[in-house]
């Protein structure tokens, strides 16, 4: 796994340790990349979920100013740190090492995020309290945009939240990417 593009392009990025992180193909990171572009420079992201650290590392080396990254494993978020020194953006990092439903509650920040990713485990329920709790969240605003990375089997119901609006949605094989914003 390495970054594609930017200040930190060709890195190669370490993976955490025993197996259970699922990293963001190339293919699929890529594309998320050339969709967002023009959100990239200077933007501030939440990498929920981070696993390596792959997606919100990525947004820093293309120029976001800051990326927050959360992840309950003490090995993931280790793994991230060690990733932001191979990559030289530890300044614009910041990592936390928690379950990503307490981080919005128990968090705050100056300004909102203007990019989410949210990429968890596949089909183990944890998406539902996350879209629950976003529209409360303040951390968010009409602005952002998240973008959910699950399997085509993990259904997410955005019809049935009147407060989040889908505005795009790619599939890759069994991979899709839902692109969606607060109403």
């Amino acid at each position: 796994m390495r970054i594609i593009t930017g200040s930190a392009k060709g890195r190669k990025l370490k993976m955490p340790g025993g197996g259970n992180t699922r990293p963001a193909m190339d293919k699929v990171k890529g594309s998320t990349f050339n969709i967002i572009a023009p959100l990239v420079y200077q933007a501030r992201f939440l990498d929920l979920f981070a696993g390596s650290g792959n997606l919100g590392i990525e947004a820093l080396s293309r120029g976001g100013s800051y990326a927050a990254f959360v992840d309950a494993s003490r090995e993931c978020t280790r793994t991230i740190q060690e990733n932001l020194e191979i990559t030289r953006l530890a300044e614009f990092g910041e990592v936390f090492t928690m379950d990503c439903l307490k981080f919005l509650k128990t968090r705050q920040f100056a300004e909102p995020f203007n990019v989410v990713f949210i990429d968890p485990p596949y089909l183990k329920g944890l998406l539902e309290p996350l879209l629950a709790f976003i529209p409360e969240c303040p951390m968010f605003n009409s602005q952002t945009l998240f973008i959910i990375e699950r399997q085509k089997k993990d259904e997410i119901g955005l019809a049935s939240r009147p407060s989040l609006v889908q505005v795009d949605e790619r599939v890759f094989g069994d991979t899709v990417l839902t692109f969606f914003k607060l109403k």
